[in-house]
């Protein structure tokens, strides 16, 4: 390890957890002084709980770490953290730090407490993740948080929330425990005091009664995303009635479900622009309505699909999609016949567009060498590049809006 010189030192430590510094910083000077330069300069700091165990019981140790990285610090990650470890960090101080991700242990007597700490440690935080037995108290003295997320929140009682959200100036708000039986009732809609709220993601069940409807009206709001598990249909009715055109966005993860309902109400939001389903299902009539409803669709995105309409269904539905310009069938298994050109309606779909159509088949078994050649025509690009989409968990529905301070 001598021979390594400083430089590479640097880029190897960049890429270690937190476990193998501690090691490799007991090593020898010439070792520990690359891994002290590190942790001068480090901005974001993941923690297990035996990092801070370990360091718990070293004590020199731990000034020249939490020393070294306390005071730029951007970004911290505590994986599993308890009261006990925490108070000790008192003497530091984080100026920078503006993103915490931290679980704690269970603790349902001292919860409130530890939150109270956690103020206190990291006064300035902007963006906070939260897996822990608090009740809510306390959370508002993070006067600058924008993005919050309670993860399993088990005891959070909603009587917090009359002061949380009419404190907090949140554009981000995650309250998720996976369809977990946990129910916050009708103070739940203490969220759209939030006058600043753009996005909300948070579990089918909390969103009964008159939340969604108060939820799109508020100004800046664009994005809903819930987990479901039994309300999804209602859901997205009571949307395609009180404000379909609002909807520019649709994104199904084994969620879609061939529901007639659900199709139903799609083809109500004539304004949408982008339609994603992921490993779900749609049969053939279904998607030929919805597109012959929405003349101002542009990306359709079929991925990993247990099953997809047949080449010609497929192809007669994009033909009545004047505006599409992406059609992304990645992670879906195909065969050539999909895109034989002399088989079916696909060429004369292409002639007859005004615009080209990028076909994206990215890990769909085709073999890019095979199928680019035999597919150069007019008005069509294909690409075997992924397309990144954010999929947060499984059964969620996502739902983007055109906010009212845009129009």
């Amino acid at each position: 390890m001598d021979s390594i010189n400083e430089d590479v030192w640097i880029i190897i430590l960049r890429f270690l957890p937190m476990s193998d510094q501690l090691s490799l910083v007991q090593v020898n000077e010439s070792i520990a002084s690359y891994v002290k330069y590190q942790w001068n300069h480090l901005k974001g700091v993941t923690l297990t709980r035996e990092d801070m165990e370990f360091l718990d019981r070293n004590e020199k140790l731990k000034q020249e770490c939490l020393g070294g990285w306390s005071r730029s610090v951007e970004r911290l990650n505590l994986r599993s953290a308890s009261r006990d470890l925490l108070r000790k960090w008192t003497e530091y101080s984080f100026p920078q730090l503006r993103s915490l991700d931290c679980h704690m242990d269970y603790n349902l007597e001292e919860a409130d407490e530890e939150t109270l700490l956690l103020t206190e440690l990291f006064p300035l935080l902007t963006s906070l993740t939260l897996n822990s037995s608090t009740t809510g108290r306390y959370l508002w003295r993070w006067s600058d948080l924008k993005e919050l997320n309670l993860i399993w929140c088990e005891y959070l009682n909603p009587d917090t929330f009359e002061q949380i959200f009419g404190s907090l100036k949140l554009t981000k708000l995650t309250l998720l425990y996976y369809g977990y039986n946990v129910n916050l009732g009708e103070k739940v809609l203490a969220i759209t005091r939030c006058s600043t709220l753009e996005e909300l993601i948070l579990d089918d069940h909390h969103l009964l009664g008159g939340f969604l409807t108060r939820l799109m009206d508020l100004p800046h709001f664009s994005r809903l995303a819930f987990y479901t598990r039994d309300y999804y249909e209602f859901l997205l009715s009571s949307v395609a009635r009180y404000k379909p055109l609002k909807v520019r966005s649709l994104l199904f993860n084994d969620s879609f479900w061939s529901s007639e309902r659900v199709a139903e109400s799609i083809q109500d939001m004539t304004n949408l622009r982008r339609l994603v389903l992921q490993e779900d299902d749609i049969d053939s009539q279904q998607l030929h309505a919805i597109c012959r409803k929405l003349p101002q669709l542009e990306e359709l995105h079929l991925l990993q699909m247990r099953e997809i309409p047949s080449s010609t269904h497929l192809w007669n539905s994009i033909g009545i999609c004047p505006s599409l310009r992406i059609l992304n069938l990645s992670s879906t298994k195909l065969t050539c016949q999909t895109l034989d050109l002399s088989h079916s309606p696909l060429s004369k779909v292409l002639i007859c567009r005004r615009s080209p159509l990028t076909l994206h088949l990215h890990n769909t078994g085709l073999v890019p060498e095979e199928i680019l050649p035999a597919m150069d025509c007019l008005n069509l690009n294909i690409s075997f590049e992924p397309i990144h989409l954010n999929i947060w968990s499984s059964r969620f529905v996502e739902i983007e809006f055109i906010p009212e301070s845009a129009k």
